[in-house]
This record gives structure tokens, sequence and C-alpha cells, in this order.
């Protein structure tokens, strides 16, 4: 049914709600899993995020998982974006004070994320790669991930702001009791064990 153009606003939207409606319901005849048909006849053509894997089923507080999200949407507040801003700042990286800070920069390139990450060469395909699923490992890989965004950019934060420091063995620790407290029931036994090899 064409929605009349002289409708005002409200009818509008109802009738249009009531046109994706009827689309739904022929396409739930159609298949089973009611549910994920509504979920996908709602979201349209619209593309799949890749780090939708990252957010959901993530037993983290959630200003780490903002923080994360702010991350892989690319809206954390780096040096880089606030010069491109027109604010003057000092653009080089807290941490290392080598290079200029961007968000590759502070989260994979910079040593003392890298000391931080140890070994994560292949960053983003490798994590999504592993937060996939519902498994003990997926469960804690997310747990960590998110709070160690968190932590580093906490950790930036602080030193800019307040100038305090915290050392890297000190900062992984506060990750691991972090993790601790938010692990799931299955995975809490996996996290303790990092408590005391820290």
């Amino acid at each position: 049914m064409p929605i009349p153009s002289q409708a005002c606003w409200i009818t509008r939207k109802i009738l249009e709600a009531w046109t994706q409606w009827n689309q739904v319901q022929h396409l739930v005849k159609k298949q089973h899993g009611i549910i994920k048909q509504i979920y996908l006849g709602l979201i349209g053509e619209r593309t799949r995020v890749s780090w939708k894997c990252l957010m959901f089923a993530n037993s983290t507080r959630p200003k780490a998982i903002f923080t994360m999200w702010l991350l892989v949407q690319a809206k954390l507040l780096t040096k880089d974006r606030l010069v491109k801003w027109g604010i003057n700042v000092e653009p080089l990286c807290i941490f290392c004070q080598q290079e200029k800070e961007t968000r590759e920069h502070l989260f994979v390139k910079c040593p003392f994320a890298r000391r931080l990450w140890r070994d994560w060469d292949h960053y983003y395909r490798w994590i999504l790669k592993n937060a996939r699923g519902k498994t003990r490992k997926a469960q804690i890989f997310k747990l960590v991930f998110a709070e160690t965004v968190h932590a580093l950019w906490i950790e930036r934060n602080v030193r800019i702001f307040e100038q305090q420091t915290m050392d890297e063995s000190r900062l992984t620790r506060n990750i691991a009791y972090a993790c601790n407290i938010r692990a799931p029931l299955g995975a809490k036994d996996v996290v303790q064990s990092w408590l005391v090899k820290s």
C-alpha cells in the first residue's frame, strides 16, 4: 500500500512500520527461526559488522565494552584526531614519546602496548577470529581484550591529565584482577591461574 504524501509524520511512520511488518511476516512464513528472520528482515541489506562478536556475550565491565566499541568505531579521541580538529596538543604518544599518537600506534605499535599485548602480530583479524563462538576460550579472550583496551586508554588519560604513571606489571595485574572479578564461572580457574603467575 503506497503511503499518501499528504499524511502527517506519525501516520507515515505507522504505515512504514506496517509495511515492514508485512514484509517480515512474509519472510517468516518461508523459513524457520522467527526471531532470526525478523532481525534479518529489519536490517535488510545493511552490511553486518565484523566486530559484533567482541560486543555480545562479553562479561566485562560496561565501561570497558564502551571503550572497546569506541576503539573499533575509530571514535576514541586520540591526539591525531584532536589535531585534525584544530586543537593544539602535543602529537607524540604519551607512552613512548617517539611517534604520533594514532589509534593503531596507541593500541598496536607502541612498545608499551606491545609489552601488554605480548606477541599479538595479526591484531585485528586474529582478535575477531578468537572472539567468535561461545567457548570458554572465546569468553576469556573477549574479556581480556576489552579490559586491556580499557586499561590502556585509562592509563593514557591518567598520564596526560594527572601526570601519574603505572608500570606494565602493575597494569597487567590490575587487568588480571578485573578479569578475575568479571570472568564467567566456567572460566574463573583459567583467569585465576594468571593471577598466580603474575
